[in-house]
Protein backbone atom coordinates (compact mmCIF):
# COMPACT_ATOMS: atom_id res chain seq x y z
CA UNK A 1 0.00 0.00 0.00
CA UNK A 2 2.98 2.08 0.82
CA UNK A 3 4.21 2.39 -2.80
CA UNK A 4 0.76 2.99 -3.98
CA UNK A 5 0.86 6.25 -1.73
CA UNK A 6 1.67 9.33 -4.61
CA UNK A 7 0.92 12.21 -2.97
CA UNK A 8 2.52 13.60 0.72
CA UNK A 9 -1.42 13.63 1.98
CA UNK A 10 -2.26 10.01 1.01
CA UNK A 11 1.22 9.22 2.71
CA UNK A 12 0.06 10.90 6.06
CA UNK A 13 -3.30 9.35 6.14
CA UNK A 14 -2.02 5.70 5.50
CA UNK A 15 0.67 6.37 8.21
CA UNK A 16 -2.35 7.31 10.16
CA UNK A 17 -5.13 4.60 9.96
CA UNK A 18 -3.20 2.22 7.97
CA UNK A 19 0.05 0.81 10.48
CA UNK A 20 1.40 -2.68 11.15
CA UNK A 21 3.50 -4.38 13.91
CA UNK A 22 7.14 -4.31 13.64
CA UNK A 23 7.85 -7.36 11.28
CA UNK A 24 4.47 -7.49 9.69
CA UNK A 25 5.44 -4.55 6.68
CA UNK A 26 6.88 -3.62 4.10
CA UNK A 27 10.13 -1.63 6.29
CA UNK A 28 11.34 -4.51 7.76
CA UNK A 29 14.81 -4.18 6.36
CA UNK A 30 15.45 -0.88 7.65
CA UNK A 31 13.54 -1.55 11.20
CA UNK A 32 16.05 -4.55 11.69
CA UNK A 33 19.19 -1.64 10.33
CA UNK A 34 17.82 0.29 12.69
CA UNK A 35 17.69 -1.71 15.81
CA UNK A 36 20.80 -3.07 15.35
CA UNK A 37 22.50 -0.25 15.41
CA UNK A 38 21.42 0.89 18.38
CA UNK A 39 22.18 -2.49 19.95
CA UNK A 40 25.57 -2.20 18.32
CA UNK A 41 25.56 1.46 20.04
CA UNK A 42 25.13 -0.37 23.28
CA UNK A 43 21.33 0.68 23.60
CA UNK A 44 19.72 -1.49 26.40
CA UNK A 45 16.43 0.03 26.78
CA UNK A 46 12.85 -1.40 26.28
CA UNK A 47 11.14 -0.53 22.69
CA UNK A 48 7.41 0.33 22.43
CA UNK A 49 5.40 0.38 19.22
CA UNK A 50 1.90 1.80 18.02
CA UNK A 51 0.21 0.21 15.11
CA UNK A 52 -2.58 3.10 14.57
CA UNK A 53 -4.52 0.65 12.30
CA UNK A 54 -8.59 1.85 11.77
CA UNK A 55 -8.78 -2.39 10.84
CA UNK A 56 -7.77 -3.29 14.55
CA UNK A 57 -10.67 -1.68 15.89
CA UNK A 58 -12.40 -4.08 13.95
CA UNK A 59 -10.83 -7.18 15.30
CA UNK A 60 -11.22 -9.12 18.16
CA UNK A 61 -8.86 -7.94 20.93
CA UNK A 62 -7.30 -11.10 21.40
CA UNK A 63 -6.16 -11.19 17.80
CA UNK A 64 -4.92 -8.03 17.72
CA UNK A 65 -2.74 -8.97 21.15
CA UNK A 66 -1.34 -11.85 19.33
CA UNK A 67 -0.33 -9.64 16.33
CA UNK A 68 1.80 -7.46 19.07
CA UNK A 69 3.34 -10.34 20.89
CA UNK A 70 4.02 -12.15 17.28
CA UNK A 71 5.66 -8.94 17.20
CA UNK A 72 7.37 -8.45 20.20
CA UNK A 73 8.86 -11.91 19.83
CA UNK A 74 10.47 -11.04 16.22
CA UNK A 75 11.75 -8.21 17.81
CA UNK A 76 13.55 -9.55 21.02
CA UNK A 77 14.50 -13.25 19.31
CA UNK A 78 14.42 -12.87 15.89
CA UNK A 79 16.33 -9.49 15.42
CA UNK A 80 18.24 -9.54 18.42
CA UNK A 81 18.86 -12.78 18.96
CA UNK A 82 18.30 -12.45 22.57
CA UNK A 83 15.55 -14.67 25.44
CA UNK A 84 13.13 -12.92 26.52
CA UNK A 85 13.27 -13.47 30.25
CA UNK A 86 9.74 -14.34 31.95
CA UNK A 87 9.66 -16.40 35.54
CA UNK A 88 10.81 -19.30 36.05
CA UNK A 89 13.18 -18.81 32.92
CA UNK A 90 10.54 -19.17 30.37
CA UNK A 91 11.08 -18.02 26.98
CA UNK A 92 8.36 -16.69 24.92
CA UNK A 93 8.87 -18.74 22.14
CA UNK A 94 8.28 -21.96 23.99
CA UNK A 95 4.87 -20.59 24.77
CA UNK A 96 4.32 -20.44 20.78
CA UNK A 97 4.31 -24.73 20.61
Amino acid sequence: MWQETKTFEERMATARTFRVFPGEGVHNEQLVDLVLKLDRLGYDGDYSFEAFNDDHQQMPLPMVAERGRRSALWLAEDVLRRSVPLPNQMRLKSLMN
